[in-house]
């Protein structure tokens, strides 16, 4: 299982709007806002939280509309709907987290429960998805699927800060985790076609 300095180390070798590359730092994002989320308290592990949920439903969109449609025609059949299921469960887990205190004694073994599911499912993930990506499409395809999430990135509301109050903190917290992937799936349509 990679750390997030490992998927760092991975991205870094290669170009910077490379999809795999973009995706493996989100992956490493991901691992520092859990890390955040166990460590903090109160309104802090609260605000760590949405901010997990926002950066996750930006990741699950971008694997969703852009990986998906590619790496089902590059590897076995039922290999994208395994993935896929898993992230639903992930959904629903992250449902049932957002109902809960984060202060109450069952958010946190929770919170761990999802993690090592998500680094199992990201395990398969930078094994196999990327692996296809990598070299079953050119370079330049594989630019432009990263220039597309990056731009994707660029619309999107700024992650709230843990540490930090405005606006950006009661967006998400405003939100559903399904509600916030339905935005991120809305802002990769939208900027597909841009330059």
């Amino acid at each position: 299982m990679f750390t997030a300095r490992d998927e760092r180390m991975a991205a870094a070798y290669l170009p910077l709007s490379n999809v795999v590359s973009v995706l493996y730092e989100q992956h490493a994002q991901i691992r520092d806002q859990f890390e955040s989320v166990g460590i903090l308290q109160g309104k802090a592990r609260k605000a760590a939280f949405d901010a997990l949920r926002e950066l996750l439903a930006k990741h699950e969109a971008a694997e969703e509309v852009v990986m998906r449609p590619v790496t089902e025609r590059l590897l076995p059949t039922g290999f994208t709907s395994a993935r896929e299921a898993e992230e639903r469960d992930a959904a629903l887990e992250l449902a049932e987290l957002e109902q809960m205190d984060v202060d109450g004694p069952e958010f946190l073994p929770r919170l761990r429960r999802l993690e090592e599911a998500l680094w199992m499912h990201a395990s398969r993930e930078e094994t196999d998805e990327f692996a296809a990506v990598l070299t079953g499409l050119g370079e330049h395809e594989q630019q432009e699927m990263g220039r597309w999430l990056l731009r994707a990135m660029q619309h999107a509301p700024a992650p709230s800060h843990p540490m930090l109050g405005g606006p950006s903190v009661g967006r998400a917290a405003a939100g559903t985790y399904a509600a916030m992937l339905d935005q991120a799936r809305d802002r990769l349509a939208a900027t597909k076609y841009e330059h």
